[in-house]
């Protein structure tokens, strides 16, 4: 079989800013780790463009990802991109480290001439800010460089908006030659709602859809949602063009469905004991954060001292300053808010499996990982209506119109005072058939080899991917 080279410049410019994968970038990982793992170095390869030597080069993904818990360092380290520094962590993390705890030109300034004296005489002080020197874990790889990929082989893209002029032209010279390029979509929220995005960032979206457009490649969409949206995008267009969904994972990559996590409550600042619910994901404007923020205000006049804590886990996103103000100008509400940014896995998954149910009322999704991830834990979660949310669990979560915040809070008050009901929807969580990063890896990796199932125009498991597909109309599910 010749082989088939996925595209990993996206994780390794999204290394460069950030220290723990999320999202997009965390699919990436555990489909090629997968992947790699069922079909071997002989059929599954990476390439990437390397930022520093500015050529694209072919890794063997065999020991890449997979091993533990995604770190950047070891990452940039392995591709012998970024080298071990001997005192303290990668800029990058002393830069992140000085965002989350210095507000303030004079605060940052001491903050930073703490952690560069910590350092150089107080190591293990550094170890306990989460920035003593990252070694690598394993040896750097051995790189290749390729100015093509071989006849006969299929190149993979599975990220978006990577706008390497080398990239795109080592794409368009595979698919001159004859080659099949093959590119995963995951949304086309900047172009359907560009209002939760900055003019730059709707502005590099459009240029990265209109250089796809000129590509044509064969493409994966991550939800029927998105096919549908990429489709009216298209418009006259769309003839001829090769357009399948395969839906994501529920996993929760490194823990068994349900297993029990353990890790102390006070290591994220929250009580022993003390109840709390869950939204996770990156806090940006499209997830609603302000929105929930306004119905737990709801839901704590009614309840008074018998709410729980509610939790965001992620990292920071972009045009959040209305969800600050709403807990600046609210200290009632602040003291039942509490923010775990940038979680581990471990802490994600402790959160997930200890919440008493979770909420995630985003306004537009690709998919909605957190939802698939709490059924995972075997948790009930109230989610959003929207877009492809609904095609994560189908009949066994419930859904709101995330514009509706009375509606939000209801839900969530229901959930509060009548356990005996997320008890329920918690046992039909449990009985339910729930799809693995290993499932999505597989049919992709079928589509992508099969001339039978391309030519079809049909992905190998889609009639069966989703959890209670054939229960419950997804229309009825964004009925709500």
């Amino acid at each position: 079989m010749p082989h088939l080279y996925f595209d990993i410049t996206d994780v390794v410019n999204y290394a460069w800013a950030n220290d723990r994968v999320s999202g997009i970038q965390r699919v990436q990982v555990n489909l090629i780790a997968k992947l790699a793992a069922r079909h071997g170095s002989d059929t599954i390869r990476c390439v990437f463009h390397h930022p520093r030597l500015g050529e694209m080069f072919d890794v063997d993904p065999a020991t890449l990802f997979g091993n533990g818990e995604f770190r950047a360092a070891d990452l940039l380290q392995r591709l012998s991109i970024e080298k071990p520094r001997r005192l303290l962590a990668p800029r990058r993390m002393v830069r992140g480290y000085l965002h989350r705890n210095a507000a303030g030109k004079w605060v940052r300034a001491l903050k930073k001439i703490d952690v560069y004296s910590s350092a150089v005489f107080m190591p293990k002080r550094l170890a306990a800010m989460g920035l003593a020197p990252v070694r690598p874990s394993m040896p750097p790889l051995a790189l290749r460089p390729m100015s093509s990929l071989p006849q006969g082989s299929a190149y993979v893209i599975l990220s978006v908006n990577v706008f390497s002029k080398l990239v795109t032209a080592f794409a368009r010279q595979h698919m001159a030659q004859g080659g099949e390029l093959f590119q995963l979509v995951y949304d086309l929220i900047a172009v359907e709602r560009p209002e939760f995005f900055t003019p730059s960032m709707v502005q590099s979206y459009r240029e990265w859809l209109d250089n796809l457009t000129v590509r044509k490649p064969r493409v994966i969409a991550i939800s029927d949602w998105t096919a549908r949206d990429l489709r009216r995008y298209l418009g006259h267009r769309v003839a001829g063009w090769d357009i399948q969904s395969i839906p994501l994972a529920h996993e929760f990559e490194g823990f068994e469905r349900g297993a029990e996590v353990q890790l102390a409550a006070e290591d994220m600042g929250i009580l022993p004991a003390e109840p709390f619910i869950l939204c996770a994901g990156t806090l940006e404007v499209r997830k609603n954060g302000d929105g929930l923020l306004r119905a737990w205000m709801q839901v704590l006049e009614r309840l008074g001292d018998q709410a729980p804590l509610l939790v965001f886990a992620g990292k920071r996103g972009w045009l959040i300053e209305g969800f600050f103000e709403l807990l600046d100008a609210n200290p009632a509400l602040a003291r039942r808010v509490k923010i775990v940014d940038l979680p581990s896995d471990r802490q994600l998954a402790w959160l997930y499996r200890h919440c008493l149910f979770s909420v995630y009322p985003s306004h537009y999704e690709g998919w909605g990982l957190p939802v698939g991830e709490s059924a995972w834990f075997g948790r009930y979660c109230i989610a959003s209506n929207s877009s492809s949310v609904p095609e994560v669990c189908g009949a066994l979560m419930d859904y709101v119109d995330p514009r509706d915040e009375e509606a939000l809070a209801r839900a969530i008050e229901r959930a509060l005072v009548e356990p005996h009901y997320v008890a329920e929807r918690e046992r039909a969580i449990e009985g339910a058939p729930l799809r693995s990063w290993g499932d999505v890896a597989e049919d992709i990796f079928r589509l992508v080899t099969s001339p039978a199932l391309r030519e079809r125009g049909q992905a190998a498991t889609v009639g069966a991917s989703t959890a209670e597909r054939g229960t419950a109309s997804l229309a009825q599910a964004r009925a709500g």
